[in-house]
């Protein structure tokens, strides 16, 4: 018993830190899952647009994702703790809120740069025939049994 104590106190003093640590494991999986069972390369004109919004677009709205979720934000938006609060309160408050909200976009990116999945997509619109003729040469196509179970897999992940 005495064992289970020292790992919940161990736990609670550094709840912070495991708690980035989850949504940036979460975050990661997810990013893997994304790029093998979804993200598929149209090997067209549109490589550019369309690996930038895997990049990127996923990442704002894991931005936005993060602001929604926290407490601190709807407290903030709705006046919960209006006691006479200066400015610069508010701008300590949102500035912590945003710190914590980009953990999950910031690995989002890290993770799909290190894959290079959707920078190299998107590398390949850029006209360079280098780098677009040998990924679009050994593209395949999409199945889609293979997008029903991710859409299956990241609403599951939502619901939670």
């Amino acid at each position: 018993m005495e064992k289970f104590c020292t790992v919940l106190d161990l736990c609670l003093s550094h709840q912070k830190v495991l708690g980035y640590s989850a949504v940036s494991l979460l975050t990661a999986g997810s990013e893997h899952l994304f790029s093998v069972m979804v993200f598929q390369c149209p090997c067209n004109s549109w490589n550019m647009v369309y690996g930038s919004v895997f990049l990127l677009v996923a990442a704002l709205i894991l931005f936005l994702l993060g602001f929604l979720l926290n407490t601190s934000t709807w407290r903030l938006l709705t006046g919960c703790c209006t006691n006479r609060r200066s400015c610069w309160d508010y701008v300590k408050v949102t500035g912590l809120v945003a710190v914590s909200a980009a953990v999950a976009p910031l690995t989002w990116i890290a993770v799909a740069l290190l894959g290079a999945n959707f920078y190299e997509c998107a590398a390949s619109g850029t006209g360079s025939h280098i780098i677009g003729f040998p990924i679009c040469r050994f593209s395949t196509h999409f199945n889609k049994d293979v997008l029903r179970m991710a859409l299956l897999l990241f609403h599951f992940l939502a619901s939670f």
